[in-house]
């Protein structure tokens, strides 16, 4: 089955826009995407966020981490008020595999992707939400390059998303690490099982970038 792994990040934070009931005015500086069956990551500015969305709409299953609940919100933005309902029922129909709800629905709570990736894969995040927010200013400032190190972040994301997928759909089993008892095994079932249930946005959303 051919999937996308997505992600993307923003250009404001949830305090500049008002809080979390307003991730739809965050606005995205850069979305990335892996095709797997071009086998290729697909970058996306601000100016190609139609093009990002009709990627996404292809018919392939879009796997994420927390892209129910975020990232089709910030995309959403992108469309005037009365159709954002319309669009965020239309993208939550789409065949969707949001890991942190699928995690979340073995476990019985939610778990920052660092705190699964890293046990899994031994590889982590490179950086995250809040520094490429900061970038984010700088680029705006003349610092041009601090885009290319919001794609390069926003880029190794989606690729630890992508393997996290995969070793969960081959070995039936991830890590994560647990505050009180450390490294555990968790066993997974990802095979043909897509989710379409958004999270309640809550003060806790930064946590899981």
């Amino acid at each position: 089955m051919d999937f996308l792994v997505f992600d993307l990040e923003t250009q404001r934070s949830a305090l500049e826009v008002g809080g979390w009931d307003h991730i739809e005015e965050m606005r995205m500086s850069v979305g990335v995407v892996w095709d797997s069956a071009k086998a290729r990551f697909f970058t996306y500015y601000e100016d190609q966020v139609e093009a990002l969305i009709q990627h996404l709409q292809s018919g392939a299953l879009v796997v994420g981490y927390n892209h129910l609940g975020f990232d089709y919100k910030v995309l959403a933005g992108y469309r005037p008020p009365e159709e954002r309902p319309g669009f965020l029922t239309r993208f939550e129909a789409l065949p969707n595999l949001d890991l942190l709800l699928a995690i979340r629905d073995v476990l019985g709570r939610k778990i920052k992707l660092e705190d699964v990736a890293r046990p899994t894969l031994q590889v982590g995040k490179s950086a995250d939400g809040l520094q490429a927010l900061e970038w984010f200013k700088d680029y705006l400032a003349g610092d041009e390059a601090k885009l290319q190190m919001i794609a390069d972040y926003c880029k190794q994301d989606v690729a630890v998303t992508r393997d996290l997928y995969l070793h969960g759909l081959e070995q039936q089993r991830i890590q994560y690490l647990d505050k009180d008892f450390g490294i555990r095994k968790l066993a997974v079932d990802w095979s043909n099982k897509p989710l379409a249930r958004a999270l309640p946005e809550t003060s806790e959303q930064l946590s899981f970038f």
